[in-house]
């Protein structure tokens, strides 16, 4: 009797630690880490940066806007009103339509805080002159720390209900270009300067360069109109005599 019951209880701890292991692995299921899906060769957007009318650059606490204009050349509209660096502007665009996703995951509409979207990083959307609009939605980083999460084009957003989207893991260079200081977002003030003092010091060192060598000889005639001056008054006296 007391073999059966000793059995009965193996068998109760053993039913306990499988449910146990059923619970972790379903758990495990849900975690973006696992839910790796594909990797692809593709980037992330085909467009190309001529065709790109505004940037619009959402961190959160401020809002960053660019135009470019028909010489392709990029101003910020906002926060400020400034030529924009072209190597910023650049370096986040090419990552968008250059890089590809390291790979694809699906998240469930109810993962989208595990994923870091509820609060994102950043909202990076292009409009290209054509009036096409992309949007990119960079969540929190991926388990590894050296990546981010993000979604292109989502819809609806925010998450609701049933729906599934497919996530990107892309290289930590996307946040970097998004958080890149406001500094940066602009050409350097000193940058259109020196064109102007430059080309007014090369007159004025002539100049003086000059007005030395018409002070030399307007010395020399004074010099010699001091002599004669003398000459005529010492012969006065003697025909006196």
């Amino acid at each position: 009797m007391k073999f059966k019951r000793s059995t009965v209880m193996l068998v109760g701890v053993a039913f306990l630690l499988g449910a146990g292991v059923l619970i972790a692995e379903s758990q495990r299921s849900q975690s973006p880490e696992s839910a790796t899906e594909t990797e692809s060769t593709a980037p992330i957007f085909t467009f190309e940066e001529a065709d790109v009318a505004t940037l619009t650059v959402d961190r959160g606490n401020e809002t960053l806007v660019f135009e470019q204009g028909d010489d392709e050349t990029w101003k910020m509209t906002a926060p400020d009103q400034a030529l924009a660096e072209p190597g910023a502007v650049a370096f986040l665009l090419s990552r968008l339509n250059t890089d590809s996703p390291l790979q694809t995951v699906t998240m469930g509409a109810d993962q989208a805080t595990d994923f870091g979207f509820n609060v994102p990083l950043g909202i990076v959307t292009v409009t290209l002159k054509d009036g096409t609009e992309h949007e990119l939605i960079l969540g929190g980083p991926d388990f590894s720390g050296s990546a981010n999460y993000a979604v292109v084009d989502p819809d609806p957003w925010p998450p609701a209900g049933e729906n599934e989207y497919s996530v990107l893991v892309v290289t930590r260079d996307v946040a970097n270009g998004i958080n890149r200081p406001l500094a940066e977002w602009k050409m350097p003030a000193g940058t259109p300067a020196p064109a102007n003092p430059g080309a007014s010091s090369t007159p004025e060192s002539s100049a003086p360069a000059a007005s030395p060598p018409d002070s030399a000889p307007a010395l020399e005639p004074s010099a010699n109109e001091a002599q004669p001056a003398p000459a005529p008054t010492s012969p006065a006296p003697e025909s006196a005599n």
